[in-house]
């Protein structure tokens, strides 16, 4: 997915700078770069202490139970 994103994403950048400046674009860019880092810092994963114990599993009946 993200391979396949970039010629679209090049494409608005290369647009935005010929719109807005380059240095304008980068200042742009360098901000959605910090989108992530807000979003962690904002997210419970920032107090979380211990690893949360995975979802149970359903139960599979074994290889032999189902055959003949």
């Amino acid at each position: 997915m993200t391979t396949g994103i970039r010629p679209l994403a090049a494409a608005a950048v290369g647009a935005l700078a010929l719109y807005l400046g380059v240095r304008t674009t980068l200042t742009i860019g360098a901000l959605f770069q910090l989108v992530p880092v807000a979003l962690l810092l904002l997210s419970p994963v920032r107090t979380m202490r211990d690893m949360p114990a995975p979802p149970p599993r359903a139960a599979l009946p074994s290889a032999r139970e189902g055959s003949p």
